[in-house]
């Protein structure tokens, strides 16, 4: 076997496993969350608002609000608008995160863009199926504690944290492509 062989295959295995785990996360994200809001939706009304007991649950408080609008309810009478700005959303990131691949981008910005996308794949899929997004935790700090969020919107913003932090370190080291 020549040499350009061996490493253009050992080359392909680290970009397909790249891919799977990439597809995990996002699908993990997806998971994770709408079993969350599947439970939540189960409980009877009496049982909220609660707080959550230990370590970084301390700082939670448990609800169910049903969001029939984009962030804090704008547009909530307007579905069809609130879907279509969903799926767009969601259609962009997959393109990106197909894109970060193909031009083996840094990790930081895949996996930013994996978060972001089971996030929002995760609230597109309540919006088309139950016709609104589930929301379940107040962060217990003012001024966040008037907002209800879910997994998938924390997933949301901590991917495109880490996407804006992969940007900036590719910036600063001036090369095209991220570490690997």
């Amino acid at each position: 076997m020549k040499m350009g062989t061996r490493k253009s295959k050992n080359d392909m295995e680290l970009l397909l496993s790249r891919q799977a785990a990439l597809a995990m996360t996002a699908g993990a994200v997806f998971y994770v969350d709408q079993a969350i809001k599947e439970r939540i939706d189960q409980e009877p009304a009496g049982t909220f608002p609660r707080d959550g007991t230990g370590g970084l649950l301390s700082y939670v408080s448990f609800a169910r609000y049903h969001n029939r609008g984009l962030a804090m309810g704008r547009f909530r009478d307007r579905q069809e608008l609130v879907r279509g700005i969903g799926a767009l959303g969601s259609g962009t990131v997959l393109a990106a995160l197909c894109r970060s691949v193909y031009k083996k981008e840094g990790l930081a910005k895949q996996l930013g863009l994996a978060l972001t996308l089971g996030g929002a794949l995760s609230n597109l899929y309540d919006r088309i199926i139950r016709g609104y997004v589930v929301d379940y935790m107040i962060i217990k700090k003012k001024p966040l504690d008037r907002i209800v969020i879910n997994l998938g919107d924390a997933a949301i913003f901590a991917g495109s944290l880490l996407y804006t932090a992969g940007s900036i370190l590719q910036d600063m080291t001036g090369s095209k492509k991220g570490k690997h």
